[in-house]
């Protein structure tokens, strides 16, 4: 535990994280990170796995600081054969192995971190525990993960789950992105009497972008804008490009942009061709980033979501503090985040109900208040207003009993 004069010093351990073969996961871990080192000492370790065949010593540590966060990205390599069992556990090994590597680089001589934070279960809760056991160190958790809801049924396996259920119950706090991912998380008997909801970090080009109000489009059609990872299992893109075809069918005030990559991109275009969708009512643009994301977001007047399922999509709070309302499945937890005051939200899969809802859009139905949307967001995302929420969190669990 810290004086009130000395910031804290946590130590960041993560499952997903931007890194050199993807820039992509894990970007809201990174946000966060950032948000909270305004006001305290972060580190934070990643640790990948890479295929043998890649030419990587054994260990290879890609040390960085940037933006208040110190970084270890620790790439380890994966066996080169696949020997049932043992394979994996040499994997596990060498995946524990390099996040203490990673440890002891962005240890500062003589630092004792305050608190350790868990992005991401089950291995690194497990690390995190061994930790709390040799220093007295608490540590926090924050689960992002999908796969605890009922739609997806992928947290399985009798030792997983005795594992995950012992870390859990021994954290400090336990936060996620929304209500549904708790209770989902509860009802696999995930026990922490201090579960929290915390919200993701809206980079502050979107809060720029939204001040440049020349953005918007001047083409006279509304413009819609999708963004997502391009996996049709997850998003429904296929779904969304139909009702599109329906739209275009009847009206040729609209124009839809598709933002992202992924494994079904190409499979998206193709298919697009095959409904035959007019050329000039919709665009992909391929994976776009930062400001260049923003600025074409700000364009729209509003964001379309139709996946199969969710937790909390972090390009709603993006939409939000562009003014952007959402139109989307109630699917996880965005019902809590989108109402009739920024959005309308369609039963999974309903097609007819997106494009009741789109062509109410269009002809002026439905409307909202732009600058309601935004100070939602400035109240709730921004980095200062995360950051805030995270130290309040940090200094609590600092204060726990040790063991």
């Amino acid at each position: 535990m810290t004086s009130s004069a000395q910031p804290l010093h946590i130590l960041n351990l993560a499952r997903w994280y931007p890194n050199r073969t993807d820039p992509m996961p894990g970007l809201f871990i990174q946000r966060h990170a950032e948000a909270v080192a305004r006001y305290a000492k972060v580190a934070l370790v990643y640790a990948h796995g890479v295929e043998a065949k890649d030419a990587i010593p054994l260990y290879e540590v890609d040390y960085e600081e940037k933006t208040g966060v110190r970084t270890a990205r620790v790439y380890y390599r994966l066996p080169r054969l696949h020997v049932p069992l043992i394979s994996p556990l040499v994997g596990l090994w060498r995946f524990f192995r390099a996040n203490i590597k990673g440890i002891k680089r962005v240890k500062l001589p003589g630092e004792r971190f305050d608190v350790l934070h868990v992005h991401v279960l089950t291995r690194l809760g497990i690390l995190a525990l061994f930790y709390k056991w040799l220093h007295g160190t608490p540590f926090v958790i924050t689960e992002h993960w999908t796969r605890y809801l009922d739609s997806r049924k992928e947290f399985r396996g009798f030792l997983r789950k005795l594992l995950t259920r012992m870390v859990v119950r021994q954290a400090a706090v336990v936060t996620t992105v929304s209500d549904n991912l708790t209770r989902a998380m509860t009802n696999h008997r995930l026990q922490n009497s201090n579960y929290r909801v915390i919200y993701n970090v809206v980079d502050t080009a979107f809060f720029e972008a939204a001040k440049k109000t020349a953005l918007r489009s001047e083409t006279g059609r509304k413009e819609l804008v999708h963004v997502s990872c391009f996996t049709d299992v997850h998003k429904n893109i296929s779904g969304l490009l139909r009702v599109v075809k329906k739209l275009s069918e009847k009206r040729d005030d609209f124009h839809l942009t598709l933002v992202g990559e992924g494994e079904d991109l190409e499979k998206m275009k193709n298919y697009a061709r095959t409904l035959e969708i007019p050329e000039n009512t919709l665009v992909f643009t391929g994976l776009l980033e930062g400001k260049i994301l923003a600025e074409t977001m700000a364009k729209a007047d509003a964001l379309v979501i139709f996946s199969n399922y969710e937790n909390m999509p972090v390009v709603i709070n993006e939409s939000f503090a562009l003014g952007v309302p959402v139109f989307s499945t109630d699917v996880g937890g965005i019902a809590e985040m989108v109402n009739d005051s920024n959005g309308r939200l369609v039963p999974k899969g309903d097609e007819n109900a997106l494009l009741v809802v789109l062509n109410d859009f269009l002809d002026g139905k439905i409307s909202f208040q732009k600058e309601q949307i935004q100070a939602f967001a400035e109240k709730h995302f921004s980095m200062e207003a995360v950051g805030r929420v995270l130290l309040e969190i940090y200094n609590e669990a600092a204060k726990t009993p040790a063991l």
